[in-house]
């Protein structure tokens, strides 16, 4: 599905690909989730790996894409890297490496002391953002400013989704690319590549809840989410007003 000139979801996957410059973009990966969950005391099968790098591996595939870029928490522990991080992290990078991909990581909030696994390859860490010629990439949790030339702004780190419900009042959710503006520039965020990360509800999140500083300093009602399920389609729900109008109906209707 093409969102602008150069910009598209490709195969209903969460990720966008910039025909442009040949670059496939995907965020929030939080690998080693796993480990982090168990020292929590809730234990799960390192599951979620393989997951993602089948993901990217089809990403890449299908699009031809030179080069990839991790917008941010390619990683999940805030601090030093966990064994399971060491080892998936790796992994995917000597797969990369491999595939003689060029590797740009744009740091996230989770990515500190990431540059001790990337310095073992030639991958480009950027500290707060990275710019594709009118394209600017940032994670997203922090304000950072934006050049004038830029037409797109694409971010990451809400991990958004959107709450459906049926007439029995059963919930739903299903990660969601948004798309808004902010003045005149498009806004995209991004939803989560990890398949541990569901998302937040933003049709049912109030504003001050959100995580970006971007998003709740914007008319987040006036955004389009567009859902993303895999083997199944991409679709364009109403805006996110009209989702909290819906659900506001429903919940009168149920009382």
């Amino acid at each position: 599905m093409k969102i602008s000139q150069g910009i598209e979801i490709p195969d209903s996957l969460p990720a966008l690909f910039l025909s442009r410059h040949k670059a496939l973009v995907i965020a929030d990966l939080h690998i080693g989730y796993e480990a982090a969950l168990r020292e929590k005391g809730i234990h799960m099968p390192d599951s979620s790996y393989p997951l993602i790098k089948r993901t990217i591996d089809c990403l890449l595939k299908s699009t031809g894409a030179t080069q990839i870029i991790i917008l941010g928490d390619l990683k999940h522990e805030f601090g030093k890297p966990s064994a399971q991080e060491w080892i998936e992290v790796m992994d995917l990078l000597e797969y990369l490496s491999v595939s003689k991909k060029e590797v740009h990581v744009v740091r996230g909030n989770h990515d500190n002391l990431i540059n001790r696994i990337l310095s073992r390859y030639d991958v480009t860490l950027h500290e707060r953002s990275m710019l594709m010629g009118t394209i600017f990439l940032a994670h997203g949790d922090k304000v950072f400013t934006v050049p004038e030339r830029v037409r797109t702004i694409i971010t990451a780190h809400e991990h958004p989704a959107v709450i459906s419900r049926d007439k029995s009042g059963s919930r739903y959710k299903f990660k969601c690319f948004l798309i808004g503006k902010i003045g005149k520039k498009r806004l995209i965020v991004m939803p989560a590549l990890s398949p541990l990360s569901s998302g937040v509800g933003i049709n049912e999140a109030e504003r001050e809840a959100l995580l970006s500083p971007l998003l709740r300093e914007t008319d987040i009602d006036s955004f389009v989410p567009i859902v993303v399920e895999e083997d199944v389609g991409i679709f364009k729900f109403p805006s996110i007003g009209a989702m909290r109008q819906l659900n506001s109906q429903a919940e009168r209707l149920l009382r």
